[in-house]
């Protein structure tokens, strides 16, 4: 296991719940972080854009009225995840907003940007960055970024096909600093696994979707 950097370090346990475009919002990041878990989403799941500001002020409040009267079992810092692609256009008011708000961590995805990884670290903010392989992972600490998400086989969104054990093997050849496993884990045992790999961090995200926090009813709907 690597040393990690605050926010990371003494988390209530060693996973971050993955940000679910469309599903994740508010209520379910406010209750994972509660829950001991890195709760995030995706900045593009407010809309309108107007509608992030909003969100970030509901789970930062929340979450300091919650650690103040709990000050014994305070709870996991949130993340926000950014597309950082040329083709989001919301991608300098998002983070603008999220500088405002000092959001914790950053999730970037679909690129790794140099200013981006500038502005979390402008006040302390923590980014892991998405791969799915080791050229990748490379890039992505080369311009700046502190930590990774190993994107591998079983894994949603833009899915990786490279074994977990390859994977986590080729990064942890060069690379000591915050980690995490994305990949078809759901329990406690995979938790454990990946772990056990070189992970610091399970990365889990579809186990998420049965809660009653989730914003399921428009997909149900077929509306959103």
């Amino acid at each position: 296991m690597s040393r990690l950097p605050a926010p990371l370090n003494n988390l209530p346990l060693p996973i971050i719940g993955s940000p679910l475009f469309i599903i994740s919002n508010p209520k379910l990041v406010i209750e994972q972080c509660k829950a001991g878990v890195v709760g995030a989403m995706p900045a593009l799941n407010a809309r309108p854009a107007a509608q992030l500001e909003d969100w970030l002020a509901e789970i930062t409040e929340t979450l300091a009225a919650y650690n103040k009267a709990n000050p014994d079992k305070p709870a996991a810092p949130f993340a926000i995840n950014q597309i950082v692609h040329k083709s989001n256009d919301r991608l300098e008011h998002d983070m603008a907003m999220c500088v405002k708000y000092k959001v914790p961590i950053y999730i970037t995805s679909l690129g790794a940007r140099e200013d981006i990884n500038a502005a979390a670290h402008s006040y302390g903010g923590v980014v892991l960055h998405d791969i799915i392989n080791n050229k990748h992972a490379r890039k992505a600490i080369e311009k700046g970024a502190d930590g990774l998400i190993a994107v591998a086989a079983g894994a949603g969104g833009h899915a990786g096909v490279k074994s977990p054990f390859a994977l986590i093997q080729e990064i942890r050849q060069w690379f000591d600093g915050p980690l995490a496993l994305s990949g078809a884990i759901s329990t406690g045992g995979a938790v454990l696994a990946a772990r056990a790999m070189g992970a610091d961090f399970a990365y889990i995200g579809s186990a998420f979707i049965a809660t009653e926090e989730a914003r399921r009813r428009c997909l149900q709907a077929g509306d959103c």
